[in-house]
């Protein structure tokens, strides 16, 4: 056994290794240096389904990353934090222009918030979203599982079936559309992908906090989880708390919790949020988050979702990489789209229509 200090929680994307490699040590839920350190080659040929001078490669490289005091204490650079992100798989909205705001999408690894009135479309971003983390590898998906946790109790699944059978028709069509060899297609189907959805309804804040503290153990179980939804966030914590100052801790705590779960296990965890009026003596009335700074540190990226014109469009509000701007974007009976759909090649690759 090595012996090395508290590693960096580097992802094994960043890593200098063949993609195949990579690919296998991500499929066996080995997905940051802390996963690998303490393995010796035979336990990580074991665990990892791989031979033995890929595990002395892995091993080689993962020692070479705790070269210099600063990364025996747990630090990393500034460049590996930019092959982290640049390297970051996205989920795909099935919406262009709203994937174009997003910087290709929701990011694993973090925390994105979609805030805004009722009957905007979250709910429906929320369910594309469980599809779309299902997309085959070969038209550039994740192919992994969504977890949906349900606290209003506003998932549809007969909507559901309507978008994944959107997705099953699309994504037939562009198999088809870019001459994929059928002996290369991932089969996939409605029931399948309807199978794959871990649901939760949780009915108040102490089952929503529970649930939060044993994701930990959930996601060690099934590694093959992707995206977190939680629509929405902060229904519960509106009406069931009178001590203001313990909400804060609780919400605190939580979000923390979500933060660690999205950066260890390179996971989305998308929050599905309200939205409520402030009024200001003097000035206009506005709209904002629910909770509001209470709440605001707890995503990474925040987006708006409003009504203009009797249009719907998303606004970037907070983002660590990308600047603020707005799209439009439709909610078809197939899903969330395109206002004017693109016919590129690369959104027939990148989207499920």
């Amino acid at each position: 056994m090595r012996n090395v200090g508290p590693a960096p929680r580097q992802e094994v994307i960043s890593l200098p290794l063949e993609p195949d490699i990579k690919g296998k040590l991500f499929s066996r839920g080995l997905r940051t240096l802390p996963d690998i350190d303490f393995h010796v080659p035979s336990s990580l040929v074991t665990e990892a389904q791989i031979n033995t001078e890929e595990a002395v490669e892995i091993l080689q490289v993962c020692s070479s990353m705790h070269q210099g005091s600063w990364r025996d204490v747990g630090a990393v650079s500034a460049l590996d934090i930019l092959h982290s992100q640049r390297g970051a798989q996205r989920v795909s909205t099935s919406c262009y222009e709203l994937d174009r705001i997003l910087g290709g999408g929701v990011m694993c690894g973090e925390v994105t918030e979609f805030c805004g009135v009722p009957g905007i479309g979250k709910t429906q971003l929320g369910m594309q979203l469980a599809v779309n983390v299902q997309i085959p590898t070969t038209l550039g998906g994740l192919r992994r599982k969504p977890v949906y946790i349900d606290t209003e109790g506003s998932f549809m699944v007969e909507r559901l079936h309507d978008i994944a059978s959107a997705s099953v028709r699309g994504y037939n069509h562009k198999m088809r559309a870019l001459h994929i060899d059928p002996s290369r297609a991932q089969e996939i189907s409605v029931e399948e992908i309807l199978d794959r959805i871990h649901y939760f309804r949780i009915h108040d804040s102490a089952e929503q906090v529970s649930l939060v503290a044993m994701l930990e153990r959930f996601l060690q179980a099934d590694p093959e989880v992707g995206i977190i939804i939680v629509d929405s966030v902060t229904f519960h914590f509106r009406q069931d708390f009178r001590d203001l100052a313990h909400r804060t801790r609780v919400l605190t705590k939580m979000a923390q919790d979500f933060m660690a779960v999205a950066e260890r296990h390179s996971i989305a965890v998308v929050f599905m949020n309200q939205v409520t009026t402030k009024v200001q003596e003097g000035l206009e009335s506005r709209l904002i988050p629910a909770l509001g700074d209470s709440w605001g540190h707890a995503a990474s990226t925040r987006v708006i979702l409003y009504w203009q014109d009797d249009s719907r469009y998303a606004h970037v509000y907070k983002s660590p990489c990308q600047q603020a701007q707005k799209a439009q974007y439709l909610v078809s009976t197939d899903g969330v789209r395109d206002i004017a759909p693109r016919l590129t090649e690369k959104r027939a690759r990148d989207l499920i229509n």
